[in-house]
């Protein structure tokens, strides 16, 4: 543990990761948020799974946009607004649902908030990598980064949940906004966010895709994101059919969980091969893991411990792919970079969310965890296949000289 106590003690990365563990809450709140909000007001589970495949839909066009504007404008003048117009945009689904509004309404209203989502998470990546361009600061700053989405999703639907059975369904939505306005404005407040050096493009601006390696992992990424999508909607089913509707917040935090401690373990110490072939070991790993959700669904217990145990080879395929994009990126366009990477799982999300909704009203939730565990194969598959891609596209003509601090 020590390697995250040497980071953590680092003046400079401390409130920026800090402060972006709050906003990365949201994440983990607002689709278990939505998904209950509309179940309480009687809306179906495939009402449910349009509503929040819209809002990733919004996320994943939205990303990359965001991303554009961070690597040309700065992360502040960005981040600031998109906290603000996001809470009024929880606070308009929230309303709207508890109103009993048409689901198309709804789903209108989801997909432009999460088109305006704050880009935390690439903004702290990319401020990592500025602070630690090389060596073992490096690989734990890039661990955290990642472990913090996993606690928020251990943390962010147990608060969801919480909200809604304490006080009102309507109140987790808007809760998931507050949180992403709190952390997103405590980030940007911190000296090395708003001292954070835009890098000027080599040459003229070009779309970080130009990178055939970044494109490989948008594919797989999505393809691999697809079952959790599945899990968003499938695990509420699930508790709801041999639970209790409530014990779906907990369950979904078990796979998160389990990722912490896979990301936990691979942070904290110096792991030999190269990123790439760390990387082709862990992706099918995690596809093996998957597979074995559909089998645990008739026992709750069984379900808790399979969800943890596939959830171990998370966050290590994570880290090792957002250190890779960082790699890959071309100089000017590593937020870019990082978001493309987020549209590719949040579309993956919203195609699992939205197709899984449907076959659980359909053919019940074993059969939806079954396709979808299918899709991480397809995913592992794309890596191997074309693993010489990430081995080879960092080239210094593509990258320039990477800035030495913040």
């Amino acid at each position: 543990m020590r390697a995250y106590r040497d980071l953590f003690a680092h003046p400079r990365a401390r409130w920026p990761l800090l402060s972006s563990m709050v906003a990365r809450l949201t994440q983990g709140m607002i689709i278990i948020a939505i998904v209950y909000l509309l179940r309480r007001e009687s809306y179906s589970f495939t009402a449910a799974g349009i509503v929040t495949a819209a809002h990733q839909v919004g996320l994943g066009v939205g990303a990359p946009i965001q991303g554009r504007l961070v690597d040309r404008f700065g992360q502040v003048r960005v981040l600031v607004p998109d906290a603000l117009v996001y809470l009024l945009g929880t606070i308009a689904i929230a309303v709207l649902a508890a109103s009993g509004a048409a689901v198309g309404a709804i789903a209108v209203v989801a997909a432009c908030a999460g088109a305006v989502l704050p880009p935390v998470g690439p903004c702290s990546r990319v401020l990592m990598s500025s602070l630690f361009p090389t060596g073992r600061m490096r690989e734990t700053a890039f661990a955290v980064t990642s472990i913090a989405v996993e606690l928020g999703y251990v943390i962010g639907p147990l608060i969801a949940i919480g909200i809604a059975e304490a006080i009102r369904p309507d109140l987790a939505v808007v809760a998931a906004g507050v949180f992403a306005a709190v952390g997103t404005l405590g980030y940007a407040s911190t000296s090395s966010a708003r001292r954070f050096v835009v890098t000027a493009p080599v040459g003229p601006r070009v779309s970080a895709l130009r990178v055939p390696g970044l494109r490989l992992l948008m594919a797989a990424f999505g393809a691999i994101a697809v079952v959790f999508g599945a899990l968003d909607v499938v695990v509420p089913a699930v508790a709801e059919l041999i639970a209790r509707p409530s014990d779906a917040g907990w369950l979904l935090a078990c796979i998160a969980a389990g990722s912490v401690v896979g990301g936990l373990v691979y942070g904290g110490r110096v792991w030999s091969g190269t990123p790439v072939s760390r990387l082709r070991r862990v992706i099918v790993a995690l596809a093996v893991g998957m597979f074995l959700l559909p089998v645990a669904t008739a026992s709750v217990p069984a379900f808790a411990v399979t969800l943890a145990l596939a959830g171990v080879f998370l966050a290590p395929t994570t880290i090792i792919a957002f250190q890779l994009i960082d790699d890959l990126a071309i100089r000017g366009t590593q937020t870019e970079a990082q978001a493309w990477t987020q549209t590719a799982v949040v579309i993956g999300v919203a195609i699992g969310a939205a197709l899984s909704g449907a076959a659980v009203d359909l053919v019940g939730p074993a059969a939806s965890f079954l396709a979808a565990a299918g899709s991480v194969s397809v995913g592992a598959i794309v890596i191997l296949a074309g693993s010489r891609w990430l081995e080879t596209e960092t080239t210094p003509a593509d990258q320039g000289d990477r800035p030495p601090t913040a």
